[in-house]
């Protein structure tokens, strides 16, 4: 306590340079807990928008050909075929639903309105497998299916587009694509929802799957994607692999084609945003090693400022242990109070970054591992800078520190 007491009144002496010295340990801890932080938030956002999806989506999209030698990817738009609908869903015990998908980009008239968005074919069961709520009228039914209706769902963002505020059920708007023109009747709109997986709803015009076959996207029996859903999250791996080994023994190269389930892309997302949290965070420590190098000049500063002193305790029965764990301790005490400091002001800079990124849906969630992590650094940097001009003050000789001027 005697040795705590004494660092504190040195210390104290000139608040201006302890002050300076704390500084780049207080803004390294900042930068590590609050990189750490948005790392945290980014990953928890993402997974929920994945999550909300369900655990048991699977999703079968074309592969990519070319992309070698400077040439681009080019995506196999022919290869998936409603006859695989049908072996999956006749030959993959484990999935419990599967629908085809036609899609394809189309201006989108209403009167003087004009947009592109995204036609959406797929059949009723569509919207249970991606969870899509009802905002306003109503979904497509399998008799629409059946009678080729000419009528769409239509996304959140493009409602809002085309019609404003106003309640779209009932409006009649136009498909076109070069000589392609036809009339759609708005029979529902979908609450915002967001990206799902593959695809965003709130951009998307969704209508009967045979409406969009026969007058809008013609494939001649192919399809530009497949939505499967496993029984239940327990089977979803094996409904996976049942879908890889249906496609693969008639394509026979699993480079055509891309199986994605809810799993697969949290481990890709997880995985990302370790590795960019982990970058920010190595580069927001270094502020901490160069506030270090800070401390250490400081003290040995601190230590030829003080030789005189050094000597006359000495001279007094002082013991270099005794002096070694003085300067030590003040080390040490300016990293603590400084990542004291860095952690209360971490806080602080979470709270109005949140507020400020609030409408990018972006998170800074703070754990008290990364707490702990950026306090302990802090006082090992304390302990492992101040050595060094410690020691030096410690081997000082009691005479020579006496005749110092």
């Amino acid at each position: 306590m005697e040795i705590l007491m004494e660092a504190f009144r040195s210390l104290g002496k000139d608040k201006v340079r302890t002050f300076l010295s704390m500084l780049g340990i207080v803004i390294g801890v900042i930068a590590v807990i609050v990189a750490i932080a948005i790392g945290a938030g980014t990953t928890a956002n993402v997974t929920a928008r994945i999550s909300s999806l369900g655990s048991n989506v699977i999703i079968v999209t074309p592969g990519f050909s070319g992309g070698f030698g400077g040439r681009a990817a080019s995506v196999l738009t022919s290869v998936l075929q409603e006859t695989d609908v049908q072996n999956i869903q006749n030959m993959a015990p484990d999935v419990g639903t599967v629908t085809p998908v036609l899609q394809k980009s189309f201006n989108i008239l209403y009167q003087a309105t004009n947009t592109v968005a995204t036609v959406f074919g797929a059949y009723p069961d569509t919207f249970s497998i991606l969870g899509l709520p009802i905002q306003y009228g109503r979904l497509i039914t399998q008799q629409d299916e059946q009678n080729y209706a000419n009528v769409a769902v239509i996304g959140n963002t493009i409602a809002t587009t085309l019609f404003g505020n106003q309640n779209p059920v009932g409006q009649t708007i136009y498909v076109t694509n070069g000589n392609i023109k036809v009339a759609l009747t708005i029979i529902g709109e979908l609450q915002e929802t967001g990206s799902k997986l593959t695809f965003n709803p709130d951009t998307m015009l969704m209508i009967p799957y045979t409406t969009a076959s026969a007058r809008l996207i013609q494939l001649n029996g192919g399809v530009s994607q497949i939505i499967a859903s496993a029984k239940s999250a327990n089977t979803a791996l094996d409904a996976v692999s049942e879908i890889n080994n249906i496609l693969y023994m008639r394509l026979q190269n699993s480079n055509q084609y891309r199986v994605i389930s809810q799993n697969q892309i949290l481990s890709t997302v997880s995985q990302t945003t370790d590795v960019l949290t982990l970058l920010l965070a190595s580069i927001a420590a270094i502020s901490m090693i160069v506030g270090g190098i800070g401390i250490m000049n400081i003290m040995l500063v601190s230590v030829t400022e003080r030789t005189k002193e050094i000597g006359v305790k000495m001279a007094m029965g002082a013991t270099r242990r005794r002096i070694l764990g003085e300067f030590l301790v003040e080390s040490m005490f300016i990293t603590i109070v400084a990542g004291a400091i860095g952690v209360g002001f971490s806080f602080l800079i979470a709270m109005i970054v949140t507020y400020l990124a609030s409408g990018l849906g972006l998170m800074v969630i703070i754990t008290w591992p990364s707490i702990a992590l950026s306090f302990g650094v802090s006082v090992a940097i304390g302990l492992f800078f101040g050595l060094y001009p410690a020691y030096m003050a410690s081997k000082k000789s009691p005479v020579e520190a006496l005749r110092y001027e």
